[in-house]
């Protein structure tokens, strides 16, 4: 809702609120893409900004200084995330001390996002991540409960949820 408020403007955010029912009801990915598509098509990728200036005021508020410890404890830190990676990166790099950030890639055209999200490169920097591009000492921090399913957080020292 604020990427759409925000960045898109008062008509783009009342967009979202009508199609939310629609949205909700579609399922998590489905969803995801659905909103992704209402709040980036058609704005000007040089002119996001809001990834870096209010963004980080919401990500810090669902992080709990325990995330912060962990993060202090050395080690090359990793950011994944399903939002795309044009909203997380700024924050992950600059608050958490994020060393990579694998996030889903919009696709453009002519300067501008089209709302569509390609999974092709997330998938490519994941893989790099797991077939040994990182190190050992990996720290990995998802906001899911049951992390021991997912195969990027094999591989990594620490996982905290």
């Amino acid at each position: 809702m604020l990427v759409a408020f925000e960045a898109g403007g008062l008509f783009r955010a009342i967009i979202l609120v009508l199609l939310y029912p629609l949205i909700f009801l579609s399922g998590e990915k489905m969803g995801l893409n659905m909103m992704v598509m209402i709040c980036f098509f058609g704005l000007k990728a040089e002119n996001f900004r809001i990834g870096r200036s209010v963004l980080p005021k919401f990500f810090l508020e669902d992080v709990g200084s325990e995330i912060f410890e962990v993060i202090n404890q050395g080690g090359k830190k990793v950011g994944v995330s399903n939002l795309p990676r044009v909203m997380v990166e700024s924050f992950l790099k600059e608050y958490l001390k994020i060393d990579f950030v694998a996030g889903r890639e919009l696709k453009m055209f002519c300067g501008y996002y089209v709302g569509l999200m390609d999974e092709t490169k997330n998938m490519h920097a994941l893989k790099q991540v797991h077939e040994g591009k990182g190190s050992l000492d990996m720290i990995g921090i998802t906001r899911f409960n049951n992390i021991h399913g997912d195969e990027i957080f094999s591989s990594c020292k620490v996982c905290f949820s």
